[in-house]
């Protein structure tokens, strides 16, 4: 069934598609349609499939679930029931045999390959009872199929046909975007996984890339999401490019979304650090060179956790009133800024030995 769908959809996009941009060319109007459902449908998978539904990240109003299951269910990539089991499974096994779409079996296999592979359903195996006892989740399961063709295929002819062309509705809004949205979405496992770099982690494949960060709506900051996989945000960094973790954090200050989960920015700098490190450990760095850049590691670390044990201590005192609470409060703020204020120092100091370490190799 897979293969013969991806045909399908493949064929029609190459000769329908070809032939009605011969034809008629392409308006505006459709360009507009196709973007916005393009985004919407790689949004269902990213902020719905993937980090709601998959790893739980945040909580969504049923009203904001219900447009995520819809979405998702556009992109054809099965129901988020079946999709978040491959997907934990994936998280569970990464690159073993189990994993679903292991990158040590090559780029075509994870990339697209393992879809072609005629598999048992992967909630049988690794069954997800929390997302079974979501009503909303039930349904998108059962009518998986009929929500996805009304969502891909027919809302965009109608509103081509609205737009006079009805045909590009189909064609390029529907057909077309969904080839886009598979291979953005597939580009994850491969790309994601042979190519970019691991500035958190590299006890598996997972990378930072930032060419399939723009493409997939911010998941493409895969070794951070590898390394914190329950943090609503891919994009950890302000600079980073993440439209799913802006478009939940709107979500969130309208009453949308609640309770987003984020990784204490004290562990995430540690894992930089501890990366950074690692890396060091395998270049000819001097012997001065190397015992000072122990000794900056280990004034990192522990300013690190008294920054992360003051933080978590903010955060339980956060939800108490009273003078008492409030005072506590205020005292520990002045206190992480210092702290925050040492690490920044010493940080620039390993920083410049770093930079003197590689001048000196």
């Amino acid at each position: 069934m897979n293969i013969s769908f991806l045909l399908s959809v493949h064929l029609v996009a190459a000769v329908g598609g070809t032939l009605y941009f011969v034809k008629h060319g392409i308006g505006l109007g459709i360009v507009v349609l196709t973007a916005v459902w393009t985004f919407l449908t790689i949004f269902g998978i990213s902020a719905g499939y993937h980090r709601l539904f998959s790893h739980k990240t945040y909580e969504a109003h049923p009203l904001f679930r219900a447009f995520l299951l819809a979405f998702g269910a556009g992109a054809f990539q099965n129901s988020a029931i079946t999709w978040a089991a491959d997907h934990r499974r994936h998280h569970k096994q990464t690159d073993t045999d189990d994993d679903p779409y292991n990158a040590r079996r090559g780029f075509w296999y994870s990339h697209i390959g393992w879809v072609l592979h005629k598999t048992e359903p992967a909630h049988e195996r690794y069954p997800v009872p929390d997302l079974w006892n979501d009503f909303l989740i039930r349904w998108q399961h059962k009518l998986y199929a009929l929500v996805g063709g009304v969502v891909s295929f027919v809302l965009p002819t109608l509103i081509g046909w609205a737009l006079g062309d009805p045909w590009g509705g189909f064609l390029v809004a529907g057909v077309l975007r969904l080839v886009f949205v598979y291979h953005v979405t597939f580009s994850i496992n491969s790309v994601a996984h042979h190519l970019g770099s691991q500035p958190y982690s590299d006890r598996n494949t997972s990378r930072d890339s930032l060419i399939t960060a723009f493409l997939s709506l911010g998941e493409g900051y895969h070794n951070f999401h590898h390394t914190f996989p329950v943090d609503y945000r891919n994009g950890v960094r302000v600079r980073d490019f993440d439209p799913s973790k802006w478009t939940i954090r709107a979500a969130s200050l309208v009453g949308l979304a609640r309770n987003l989960r984020r990784t204490p920015k004290a562990i995430v700098l540690r894992a930089r650090l501890r990366m950074e490190a690692r890396k060091l450990e395998k270049q000819p760095v001097p012997a001065p060179l190397r015992e000072r850049l122990d000794n900056i590691k280990a004034e990192l670390e522990q300013r690190l956790a008294r920054w992360n044990t003051l933080a978590n201590r903010f955060e339980a005192l956060r939800s108490r009133g009273g003078a008492r609470a409030r005072r506590i409060r205020r005292r520990l703020q002045v206190t992480i800024r210092h702290v925050r204020r040492d690490f920044r120092v010493a940080q620039a100091a390993w920083r410049e030995t770093v930079r003197a370490a590689q001048m000196a190799m």
